[in-house]
């Protein structure tokens, strides 16, 4: 796709044109709503965002759907999910994004060695211990090695919207990294080909 350089840099700042829900939102904020909580439900195939708004102590509710143009709003803005459960469902379907990619970039089998061998070494605790249960391939080659430094990439990127855009300590985000990790490792993306490891 085309696109000249002022479209561009619009669509780098204020994300796709076809976010509509994303910018009405960004309306209802500029004529004075403010955010009040933001809860993730899953409706149906595509999950969305139940946003509560008070404008002059009058409350409403805005479903914005999940995309990766109101992901980038809400790190931009600091703006959390209403509890730390929330959070972490947030974010094991945003790692479901990531880890979906480097599967098809490098292969289910790189992703399935990282997943048992490397989530160990790094000391996770709960999503070292569900990928404990995957199957791991015979063979190590240079795709699990590129897939390692590319996880660390992922996982090094989420951790820091939690800490840096969201404002989390390290305790929290340690523990919603971890536990997403882990709720993400244990529901097993049949596209992966994963074994089902036990339920945590």
């Amino acid at each position: 796709m085309t696109r000249d350089w002022n479209s561009l840099i619009r669509y780098a700042l204020e994300g796709p044109e076809g976010e509509p829900f994303l910018r009405l939102l960004k309306v209802r904020l500029r004529t004075g709503s403010q955010v009040v909580s933001v809860r993730l439900e899953h409706v149906g195939e595509k999950p969305e965002y139940v946003l509560l708004l008070s404008l002059h102590k009058q409350l409403s509710e805005m479903r914005v759907p999940h995309s990766e143009a109101f992901t980038n709003w809400s790190f931009d803005t600091g703006t959390r999910m209403a509890d730390e459960q929330q959070e972490q469902e947030r974010f094991v379907l945003l790692i479901g994004e990531r880890l979906t990619a480097l599967a098809i970039d490098v292969g289910p089998d790189a992703l399935m060695f990282l997943l048992a061998n490397h989530l160990h070494a790094l000391g996770a605790p709960r999503s070292s211990e569900a990928a404990r249960h995957l199957r791991s391939p015979r063979q190590v080659d240079i795709a699990v090695r590129r897939a390692a430094e590319k996880l660390d990439f992922i996982l090094v990127g989420l951790a820091r919207a939690l800490g840096r855009s969201l404002k989390y300590d390290e305790a929290t985000t340690g523990r919603i990294l971890d536990g997403a990790l882990a709720q993400w490792i244990s529901q097993q993306p049949p596209m992966l080909g994963l074994d089902a490891p036990h339920p945590l």
